[in-house]
């Protein structure tokens, strides 16, 4: 009895690898949003502790809000192939509007996501066929 060749399968096609400049992202989102989120209740507890909550608890929830969305979005972007279809600007946008409350390391997040959304490694890497899949 003989034994017929076997043909190996394909091979998938190799993913390229992730660009420093989104691991960064997703790790100072991830910071941010966790320092986002101790700020916002920090301020939420002395606005409540001077009374003066109801013209100030907006502002704060604005940073807890903030703070959850840039966590989900890091947990999304930190595995290798990554979660998210496309770049999160939105959140680069919102942690530069959250210097409404005084908060310098997220505006500089923010602008730095921006400008490492720009590069073009980065953009290529989230037009890449893996990264278009439905959301």
């Amino acid at each position: 009895m003989t034994q017929l060749p076997t043909v190996p399968a394909p091979a998938a096609p190799a993913l390229p690898p992730k660009p420093g400049y989104v691991q960064a992202i997703a790790i100072m989102c991830l910071v941010d949003g966790i320092l986002s989120i101790i700020g916002g209740l920090m301020m939420t507890l002395i606005y409540i502790c001077g009374l003066i909550t109801i013209c100030c608890a907006p502002i704060a929830i604005y940073s807890i809000v903030l703070g959850i969305l840039e966590i989900v979005y890091a947990t999304r972007i930190l595995p290798d192939p990554i979660l998210a279809t496309r770049p999160a600007t939105y959140l680069a946008v919102m942690q530069i509007v959250n210097i409404i409350n005084c908060d310098l390391v997220s505006a500089t997040i923010g602008i730095l996501s921006l400008v490492f959304y720009n590069d073009p490694k980065v953009k290529d890497y989230f037009r890449a066929p893996y990264c278009q899949r439905p959301a």
